[in-house]
């Protein structure tokens, strides 16, 4: 990874840094995980479970990001889908739901920061 897409990670809320000490300082296995992150299907899940407003559904896929985000670094992710698994939780959905347009944004703005390294 070049360090322009570092760069581009961090101003995206990504500790890159501290994630890969959680990998170990091994550079090309974090990258490989950033890769594979492209290919996971929980955020579409996210997406489907609050357009059919399935709280059950919602709160797992949420917690799975929050989950994966959180070892990736990903903190911008990781703390919009915690406080939206504390809210479903809560029993606040709609709070929930109000901010997932928060969670796209900054999903799809890694992702294409992702899939242009």
């Amino acid at each position: 990874m070049d360090l322009n897409t570092i760069l581009e990670l961090q101003r995206a809320g990504v500790d890159t840094e501290g994630a890969l000490r959680r990998f170990s300082g091994n550079s090309a296995l974090y990258e490989r995980f950033l890769k594979k992150f492209l290919e996971d299907g929980t955020f579409s899940k996210i997406t489907k479970a609050f357009e059919e407003e399935s709280r059950e559904d919602a709160l797992m896929a949420t917690h799975t990001l929050k989950g994966v985000t959180a070892n990736l670094g990903m903190d911008k992710l990781f703390n919009i889908s915690s406080s939206m698994v504390d809210c479903i939780r809560a029993d606040r959905f709609e709070d929930a739901a109000g901010a997932y347009p928060q969670l796209k944004e900054a999903y799809e703005e890694i992702c294409g920061i992702l899939a242009n390294d």
